[in-house]
């Protein structure tokens, strides 16, 4: 079965999205088999879809040589997050922001203010620089704008959304230790960027099963691919509360990442703040 303009836009339209939504799509676009027009298919039906006062993004993520990414960034780097985000990056009408680790690449009504000021202004400490999840980011933004999120062919695993509630929550943390003289050692203790560090990295799937469970999860087929859409602002709100009330999965458990060590900066500091 060859995918057609028209088998995208009933595929999109099936997960629920409007006329003027804001829609972030990771993808795979081999996921969708044989494609009548190539990638410009694929973006042309969701840009049909969303129409003139809607925005389509997609993630320029640069991931190669990542420990570098700062010193060797240029907005006309390669997008490493698959042919769709490089084929969307170059397309006429798309803008890019300018920042070196987590860019996006939108098109459509918001395209300019999503992208525009990206780390520039409103920075937010974390562990992979403080630009890339800023106060004036696109995923601050889209956040906002409750975006939706479209997962095209691949798994929640791929949810990026899961690094910005990361980088809310150390700032609710850091905020509630600013005033006590312990704060520095604690801010110390975190990662930073080419810094180890404790760091609360959340398990995107653990997130995903919560939010089908409460049945805010709508899926469709595309081809072979299956799609899934979910909201940007409910995915973030229930990692933000997994991680204060310290659920039991929501935090990746691997040899790489010192969760206990999290878990035990994170107590440290709730008893911290308790006793002011």
């Amino acid at each position: 079965m060859v995918v057609t303009r028209e088998d995208v836009i009933r595929g999109v339209k099936e997960l629920g999205i409007r006329q003027g939504d804001v829609v972030l799509v990771h993808s795979s676009f081999k996921s969708l088999g044989p494609v009548e027009g190539g990638a410009e298919t694929v973006v042309s039906g969701f840009l049909e879809v969303l129409g003139q006062e809607g925005t389509l993004v997609m993630p320029t993520l640069c991931q190669k040589d990542f420990a570098h990414s700062y010193e060797t960034w240029h907005n006309n780097k390669p997008s490493d997050t698959g042919y769709l985000t490089e084929y969307f990056r170059k397309r006429p009408g798309s803008l890019r922001s300018d920042q070196a680790t987590h860019s996006v690449a939108a098109c459509g009504k918001a395209a300019v203010y999503l992208t525009e000021h990206h780390g520039h202004t409103q920075k937010r400490f974390g562990n992979m620089g403080d630009t890339p999840f800023s106060a004036d980011s696109p995923w601050e933004k889209m956040y906002q704008m409750d975006a939706k999120i479209v997962m095209l062919g691949v798994t929640a695993l791929y949810t990026t959304f899961r690094h910005y509630a990361e980088y809310v929550y150390i700032e609710e943390c850091l905020k509630a230790l600013e005033k006590h003289p312990q704060y520095a050692v604690m801010k110390d203790r975190l990662s930073a960027w080419n810094k180890p560090g404790v760091w609360p990295h959340v398990r995107n799937i653990w997130v995903y099963e919560q939010l089908e469970q409460k049945g805010l999860v709508t899926k469709s087929c595309c081809g072979n691919a299956e799609l899934l859409c979910y909201s940007a602002r409910e995915f973030v709100n229930l990692t933000l509360v997994a991680l204060r009330e310290q659920s039991e999965g929501v935090l990746w458990r691997t040899p790489a990442w010192d969760t206990d060590g999290w878990i035990a900066w994170q107590e440290e500091a709730n008893r911290i703040v308790n006793k002011k």
